[in-house]
């Protein structure tokens, strides 16, 4: 959905480290170059238990990385969730971002049915 400043995400997932996937390749739409330079992983540690509040940090993380040394997330190779926080590495390429978000904030992240449903908003 968007809005004048703001990009939200509805996510749906089927476990929660899915939802952190999936923000991983929503986000990595909207950064994409078209460029896809050299390849390198990167260890993300985010420390907290509200997953919500990781799944901002997850996104904030990401867009720092975009901002600061230029890489456009690809994937992730295992997120690791757990009650002290997340650990993941993801896979980016160098190139030349788009760098057209500010921050994330959340609105929402719960289980929904068998699954998990999450709610983030971009501001760009």
């Amino acid at each position: 959905m968007e809005h004048t400043g703001e990009l939200e995400m509805d996510i749906e997932a089927g476990t929660a480290e899915a939802v952190f996937a999936d923000a991983l390749h929503a986000l990595a739409e909207l950064l994409a170059d078209g460029v896809g330079g050299e390849r390198v992983w990167r260890d993300v540690t985010i420390d907290g238990h509200e997953r919500a509040a990781l799944l901002v940090g997850w996104l904030d993380e990401l867009v720092y990385l975009a901002e600061t040394e230029d890489l456009v997330p690809e994937d992730t190779g295992r997120i690791d969730l757990s009650n002290r926080g997340l650990v993941a590495t993801v896979r980016c390429h160098h190139g030349r971002p788009r760098h057209l978000i500010k921050a994330a904030t959340y609105l929402t992240f719960e289980r929904h049915g068998a699954g998990f449903h999450a709610t983030v908003v971009l501001d760009v």
